[in-house]
């Protein structure tokens, strides 16, 4: 299997909210949630904690979830020197 391409947390991080507020009604979509390594065989990271998601509208929050398991398969994010 290829490697994926490594990208800066931040990065992923914008991507994700900005993919989720893409969907109708979303466009106000709060993004309070943070990243972590993970020794997942499929992603070298994984959310790691969400605030405030008894709020977000289940759209939103479908959104959501399409938008990290896109993200999960086409990148890594880059933690560091030792990766």
């Amino acid at each position: 299997m290829p490697k994926k391409p490594k990208r800066p947390e931040a990065e992923i991080h914008a991507m994700i909210g900005k993919e989720a507020k893409v969907r109708i009604g979303c466009a106000e979509f709060a993004r309070d949630f943070t990243l972590g390594k993970s020794q997942d065989a499929r992603a070298n990271w994984d959310v790691e904690s969400a605030r405030h998601v008894e709020a977000w509208a289940p759209d939103c929050a479908q959104a959501f979830k399409e938008a990290v398991a896109r993200a999960r398969r086409k990148f890594d994010i880059a933690w560091g020197l030792s990766d």
